[in-house]
């Protein structure tokens, strides 16, 4: 065969067998300002941008990866701010659901605005701009008003949340609403099996009676800011909502009590888990691998500091920690004043790396499902202390599945607090 009869017969098989890739250009909104709402999704940017497609991503915490050439982000950091008017421990005393009516709302609302008004959101979204987007992929929780920016581009909305649904979401996507079933996390510790009929019937107007307020006194006020910034002309965003596409639920099964929900509701985990894990510093490595008895690791997580609850709260953690036959690892924001020696503190821990070591005997944490899903993918058991939201959910799960335990950390006693975790140390299951 000739040279040039060769190289035709081998560029029209070549042709033959290439296909074609179509790339979209997505506008992803996450604007919570909380690390644990950004890292489960960042597998998911960074996957798209390198198979060609265009991401511009709307976030409090940016990759910031040079490699990243489809990836734009803008950085809504600043959003912190907002999140730090929140008194964790004080969230403690209310039920979650009236938590959201002192505290989050408000804040959700302005964190909301916040984006809209951003100079560079603004370019993108008048009417003479010229920007276009295949699809908008905004997160489900707290910030509907979000939603129109799918109106405003003509593009299918996809959902995205961190955690599981709210009962109003489901509502609105056409699923039942299950107020008293231990799936249901809005109601923490009030859900359950076996409940007498006047608990049921207390969770039954709890619920409704929330979902009512949501979708007739919140959804209104976001409402009014999309229109503030889009025309008065969108549609309402209830209804945005129950037409979304899909909704990328991040919650695997095994993690939750099962419950029926929409057939556009798809759970994932796990993307976060790190393939290659970060180094441990010297000095840490030291303290850990020379540590005959193993050690222990508590963090409550990026949001909830351990030095904004009371002095004696603090106080019986540290004397529990000082006669543990152990080492431990703290996270912890301040100074600690006469740190046992067998103590490590940090205000932040590469926690994938400690949960990893080979040394760890028991994880104490708040029941963050980030975290939850760390602690199952190493095989550590966990003591949890719930603070807010689906922790207590989370670790109802835990220990229905014989795996962890919790406790109240607010009522809290020095002897029941060591006497727990001893058993958990010396248990093999």
């Amino acid at each position: 065969m000739k040279p040039i009869v060769k190289m035709t017969f081998w560029m029209t098989c070549f042709l033959y067998i290439v296909t074609t890739i179509d790339t979209a250009r997505i506008l992803a909104i996450i604007p919570i300002p909380s690390y644990s709402h950004q890292i489960p999704y960042r597998t998911i940017w960074t996957t798209l941008s390198r198979r060609g497609h265009e991401v511009v991503l709307i976030t409090s915490d940016p990759i910031d990866d040079p490699g990243l050439i489809n990836l734009t982000e803008i950085n809504f950091h600043s959003n912190y701010k907002i999140l730090r008017k929140i008194d964790f421990v004080e969230m403690m005393s209310h039920s979650w659901m009236s938590t959201q009516y002192t505290q989050l709302w408000d804040l959700c609302l302005e964190i909301s605005e916040n984006i809209y008004k951003h100079p560079e959101i603004r370019k993108m979204y008048e009417l003479d701009s010229n920007q276009k987007f295949d699809v908008v992929i905004a997160e489900t929780t707290l910030t509907p008003s979000l939603y129109a920016l799918a109106y405003r581009f003509n593009a299918p909305l996809i959902g995205v949340s961190t955690l599981k649904l709210y009962n109003h979401n489901h509502f609105l996507l056409g699923a039942p609403v299950l107020s008293s079933h231990i799936s249901t996390w809005e109601m923490e510790d009030d859900t359950g099996f076996n409940l007498s009929l006047w608990q049921r019937i207390k969770n039954f107007i709890r619920q409704w009676y929330h979902i009512y307020c949501v979708l007739n006194h919140y959804y209104p006020k976001h409402q009014a800011i999309a229109e503030k910034y889009l025309g008065n002309d969108i549609p309402d965003i209830s209804d945005m909502e129950r037409n979304i596409s899909i909704v990328l639920e991040n919650q695997q099964e095994v993690l939750s009590f099962s419950r029926p929900k929409a057939p556009n509701v798809i759970s994932f985990g796990n993307l976060h888990i790190s393939k290659k894990l970060m180094a441990l510093p010297k000095d840490l490595m030291e303290f850990i691998t020379n540590a005959p008895n193993g050690f222990i690791y508590m963090s409550l997580g990026t949001n909830v500091m351990m030095t904004s609850f009371p002095n004696n709260i603090q106080q019986i953690f540290r004397d529990v920690f000082a006669n543990m036959p152990c080492k431990v690892l703290w996270k912890y924001e301040g100074e600690l004043i006469n740190k046992p020696d067998n103590v490590y503190i940090a205000k932040w821990f590469p926690q994938q790396s400690v949960l990893a070591h080979s040394n760890i005997k028991l994880f104490i944490y708040q029941g963050g499902l980030q975290s939850t899903e760390e602690a199952i993918y190493y095989k550590v058991p966990v003591l949890g202390l719930p603070v807010l939201a689906d922790q207590y959910a989370q670790l109802n799960r835990l220990e229905y599945l014989g795996i962890g335990k919790h406790l109240n950390i607010m009522n809290i006693s020095k002897g029941y607090l060591n006497e727990t975790i001893m058993d958990m140390l010396n248990n093999k299951r």
